[in-house]
This record gives structure tokens, C-alpha cells and sequence, in this order.
């Protein structure tokens, strides 16, 4: 899937998008409360489409709506139902290359995730994009196989199929704490709170990760891996430990450097780099869920 096809398929379907639109208030009303969407929020409606959405922000009073959509013709019919309104923009770009002025709140993805090529890539970049203590929200309003179903016909060059809610919540777990998974008749959603940032100084550098309330990654041992009588499962459980909370500030740094690239115009080489830190992220946090497994059967 090409991002250019993308553009092209909801270009040609935005002049019908609103008549043809079957939504549920009840389900919306239901994702929103999910995702803790109230008063005073600054919101960014990712793949806004014709602006959906932006009507229950502003009944929930949000303090700004910032809509994004890749399709132009999305936009301008999106950018035209609220050029009155002024807590309401609407920008025409790829939310994963655009820069914006500020952080969110709350980022809500409502029935776009399939249209994203990458999704590790677009999780990364959208907890980014969030405050410290701000909200991801992916949902649909349908049943994940009826949104397949749905996806099956002339929108399939343009779908990747909607990836089951706990392969998506693998995808978080390096930047979100989950606490809504849900996937039934009636609706889907994954949603959580960005986790804390940690900065720590060692070696004469500093650096940032991202800390849980559940990780136990403190630094109060001199890096060494043995400890006195300590049996080999003891010495396992201390090297992993010590890896995982290494391996999330260093992940960090190389996405830092990544940055750079960026900003030099090594758009590719950025995307690359992202793209392998993130793998690098989610194999890091399968390496912590195991740690954490060990440690309760050896307690």
C-alpha cells in the first residue's frame, strides 16, 4: 500500500463521503468516554476525513480541535463545515511528517487505522505528539470484521485488514499504558496514557526514556551483573533488567540522532532509522514482559 493511493482512493470518495457516512452516536459517545475526551482538551483528530468527529469534540467543550487529513479534498470539505469555528483547524498533510506547534491531550484515530501503511511507525510518531499524561485512542465504530468486510471491495489496495486489538496494544506498550481493549459486535478500540518520560545523566550524557509504573528499571547497582550467593536465575533476572532499562535510554538517544536526519532533510534515512527503533522498542518490551514473568515465578 502506497501512501499516493491513499490520497488518491479518499480524494475521489470525499464528495459523497458525508451521505454514504453510517455512524451510531451511542458507539461514539462510548469511545469518548473510553478515550476521556472532556472539557478543556487539546485534541488532534488524526485522518479527520470530511470532520466527522469535530462536532462531539466541541459538544464535549475541547479547548481546540486540530483535524489532519492526508486527502486534500477531505480537508477542504472538513476545513469549510468549520471555518466559523475557532477552536477548530484543519490541516492537509501526512500526520507523520507535519509539524505541528504544540502537543495534545488526546490523539483519537477513528475509523482510519487499516489506511496507514505502517503502523508501528504512525504509533510512534503519535505518542510523540502527545503531552506527558495525554491519551491515544485507535477506534472504529464497527466490529473489526465488519470493517474487513467493508475494506474487502474497492478499498482494498488501500487497507492493510484492521490487525487484532492485542497486536495493536503490542504496538503501544513502548509508549502507552493500555487500559481499553475492546474488539466485539459493536465496536473496537485501544486506548491509554502516554507513559512518563525518565531523564538520567550517565557517563556524562543525558538521557530520556520511557518509564511505566510498573518498571522496576532503577539504577542502584554499579552495572555489575553478580551478586553475592546469588544463583544463576538471580544473575539472569539482574542482566535483563539492567538491559532493558539501558536498551529504552539508548533507543532513545538513536531516536534523537534520528531527529537530526530530519531536520537535515534525510527524510528516508529518518524514517528508516524510526522505523528500526521501534522494532528494536517492541523487542525490548517482550524482553521486560518476560523479566517481569521471571521475577513473579522466582518470588
Amino acid at each position: 500500500m502506497e501512501k499516493k493511493d491513499v490520497i488518491e482512493f479518499f480524494d475521489r470518495c470525499a464528495p459523497s463521503w458525508d451521505a454514504e457516512m453510517v455512524k451510531s452516536d451511542a458507539i461514539i459517545g462510548q469511545i469518548l468516554d473510553n478515550a476521556e475526551v472532556t472539557e478543556g482538551l487539546d485534541i488532534l483528530d488524526v485522518a479527520c476525513g470530511t470532520g466527522v468527529m469535530i462536532p462531539y469534540y466541541l459538544e464535549r467543550n475541547a479547548a481546540s480541535v486540530t483535524a489532519i487529513d492526508i486527502s486534500s479534498e477531505m480537508a477542504k470539505i472538513a476545513a469549510e463545515k468549520f471555518a466559523a469555528e475557532p477552536r477548530v483547524t484543519v490541516i492537509c498533510g501526512d500526520v507523520e511528517e507535519a509539524a505541528f506547534d504544540r502537543q495534545f491531550d488526546r490523539v483519537v484515530v477513528y475509523n482510519a487505522f487499516p489506511h496507514f501503511p505502517n503502523p508501528q511507525h504512525l504509533i510512534r510518531t503519535l505518542a510523540g505528539l502527545l503531552k506527558e499524561g495525554g491519551r491515544l485512542t485507535i477506534a472504529h465504530g464497527a466490529c473489526r470484521e465488519a470493517i474487513d468486510n467493508h475494506h474487502s471491495g474497492s478499498a482494498s489496495k488501500v487497507s492493510n485488514g484492521l490487525m487484532q486489538v492485542d497486536r495493536l496494544k503490542k504496538l503501544f506498550d513502548p509508549y502507552i499504558n493500555v487500559e481499553v481493549v475492546i474488539s466485539n459486535s459493536r465496536m473496537y478500540q485501544v486506548s491509554g496514557v502516554k507513559w512518563a518520560a525518565v531523564t538520567h545523566t550517565h557517563d556524562g550524557h543525558t538521557h530520556s526514556h520511557i518509564h511505566g509504573h510498573d518498571h522496576a528499571h532503577d539504577h542502584d547497582n554499579d552495572h555489575s551483573h553478580s551478586q553475592e550467593n546469588a544463583t544463576p536465575m538471580d544473575e539472569l533476572l539482574t542482566l535483563m533488567k539492567y538491559m532493558v532499562s539501558h536498551n529504552d535510554a539508548h533507543a532513545q538517544e538513536l531516536a534523537g540522532l534520528a531527529d537530526q536526519l530530519k531536520d537535515a532533510g534525510k527524510i528516508r534515512a529518518y524514517q528508516q532509522i524510526m522505523d528500526t527503533v521501534t522494532d528494536f522498542d517492541m523487542v525490548n518490551a517482550r524482553l521486560d514482559a518476560i523479566w517481569k514473568e521471571l521475577s513473579v515465578d522466582v518470588l
